[in-house]
């Protein structure tokens, strides 16, 4: 299950990275975003991008193409 998939308000747990480069996936290690971090889904914007996550501690504001690409897990 990805990211985009989950509901609103659903603390889950990274489980893994679909189809990003590997310069990709080490920017989203630098924002915070690894295995095993957990994740929620806060807001969704007006226009549907970006979409508000709280990671671990911190807020992201993450383009709804990315989370497509986030594999998660219940936490």
């Amino acid at each position: 299950m990805t990211l985009a998939e989950m509901p609103l308000q659903l603390t889950v747990r990274i489980s893994g990275f679909r189809t990003l480069s590997e310069s990709q996936r080490c920017r989203l290690g630098a924002l915070g975003l690894r295995e095993g971090t957990s994740v929620t889904k806060l807001l969704r914007t007006p226009l549907r991008d970006p979409i508000e996550c709280l990671v671990g501690p911190q807020l992201l504001a993450l383009e709804s193409w990315l989370l497509e690409h986030i594999e998660v897990e219940p936490a």
